[in-house]
């Protein structure tokens, strides 16, 4: 169950870093800047990868905890 979480927090975070370059765009643009909308979709995209990164760490501690329940491993 834990590799849904991780793989959708990972989605999340990727979808958030094209939020980001789309935002810069945005702002980067030379003949007319847009600084409002991207100052939305950037604090949009934050939001979204702060999720994606609870997620990750939220099925990184699921998997430890899981691996905590079957004993120590042989090394």
């Amino acid at each position: 169950m834990f590799w849904f979480r991780e793989i959708a927090g990972w989605s999340l975070v990727v979808f958030a870093l094209v939020m980001l370059y789309t935002g810069l765009g945005y702002v980067t643009n030379l003949e007319r800047p847009k600084v409002v909308e991207a100052t939305a979709i950037m604090f949009a995209a934050l939001g979204v990868m702060r999720a994606g990164i609870m997620l990750i760490r939220l099925s990184t501690a699921a998997r430890i905890c899981q691996t905590d329940r079957t004993g120590p491993r042989a090394v």
